[in-house]
C-alpha cells in the first residue's frame, strides 16, 4: 500500500527501519504476533489510539482456546468418519523462515478413503488468527495468501461484542466473501459456544504439489505416517 501511494518500490529493508524508529519514537505500537502489525500510539487529541488498549487479549493469549476449538467443535462439524485422521497444528513458526505470508497461525488437515468410490481425499485449512484491533483488509489477504498451500483459508477474528472495532465488521466480511475466505468470529475466547462462524470458505483449486511440499515442511514424520495410512489403507 505504500508503493502504491507513493508510486515507487518500497523495500522490506526501509519499511522495517521506518517501522523501527517510529516504534522507538513512541509514535506506533507493535501488536504482537506473526503478523507484524502496527498501529498509531496517539491521536491528534493526545489520547491512545483504540487499535492498542492494555485489556485487549493478544494472539499468543489467544492461541490456545483457538486450538481448543480446531480440535472439538471444528472438527466435530467436519464429520469424519471412523477410519478417517484429523490432525491440529500449531504452524504460527514453522516453514521457511523468509517466506512471506506461509506462516498460518494453525492448521487442519483430513484425510479418508472413500468406502464405496475408488480414491481418497486430503484437505487442508488454514487459520489466521488475529486480535481485536488487528483485522484489516491486509488480514484477509494474509489468509487468502496462505491458499497458495492449502485448500481452505480462514480469518479468526477476537471481536466481542461491545467493540469499538465492530465498525469494521461489514467490510472484512465483504472482502472474505469475495476471496472466498472462511470467517470465524470470537464473541468469547473461553467457551467454543463464543465461537460464531460468518462464512464458511471456498474450496481453492490448490495444486498437489504445493499442499505437499507444505505439509512435508511443517509436520513430523509420524504426522504424515498417519496421514498416509489414512489414504492408503484399504478400509473394511
Amino acid at each position: 500500500m505504500l508503493s502504491r501511494d507513493f508510486g515507487q518500490t518500497v523495500s522490506d529493508e526501509l519499511y522495517e527501519q521506518a517501522r523501527d524508529q517510529l516504534f522507538d519514537a513512541g509514535q506506533i505500537g507493535r501488536l504482537r504476533g506473526q503478523g507484524g502489525q502496527v498501529f498509531l500510539a496517539k491521536s491528534e487529541n493526545g489520547r491512545t489510539s483504540e487499535a492498542g488498549p492494555s485489556d485487549a487479549l493478544s494472539e499468543i493469549k489467544l492461541m490456545p482456546h483457538l486450538e481448543r476449538f480446531l480440535t472439538g467443535s471444528f472438527r466435530k462439524e467436519l464429520d469424519i468418519p471412523p477410519h478417517g485422521e484429523c490432525l491440529v497444528k500449531d504452524t504460527s513458526r514453522l516453514g521457511p523462515p523468509l517466506g512471506r505470508w506461509a506462516r498460518p497461525d494453525f492448521i487442519l488437515i483430513t484425510a479418508m478413503r472413500f468406502r464405496v468410490m475408488p480414491g481418497a481425499q486430503l484437505d487442508v485449512y488454514s487459520f489466521e488468527l488475529k486480535a481485536e484491533f488487528g483485522a484489516t483488509d491486509l488480514a484477509v489477504y494474509e489468509a487468502l495468501a496462505q491458499t497458495r498451500f492449502t485448500h481452505f483459508g480462514y480469518l479468526v477474528w477476537n471481536l466481542p461484542k461491545a467493540s469499538s472495532a465492530l465498525a469494521r465488521l461489514p467490510e472484512i466480511t465483504a472482502q472474505c466473501g469475495q476471496h472466498g475466505i472462511g470467517l470465524i468470529r470470537i464473541h468469547k475466547p473461553g467457551n467454543d459456544d463464543g465461537f460464531e462462524t460468518i462464512l464458511d470458505p471456498v474450496r481453492k483449486t490448490t495444486p498437489p504439489a504445493a499442499v505437499d511440499g507444505f505439509l512435508e515442511q511443517r509436520l513430523e514424520e509420524e504426522e504424515l505416517n498417519r496421514l498416509r495410512k489414512a489414504l492408503e489403507a484399504t478400509q473394511p
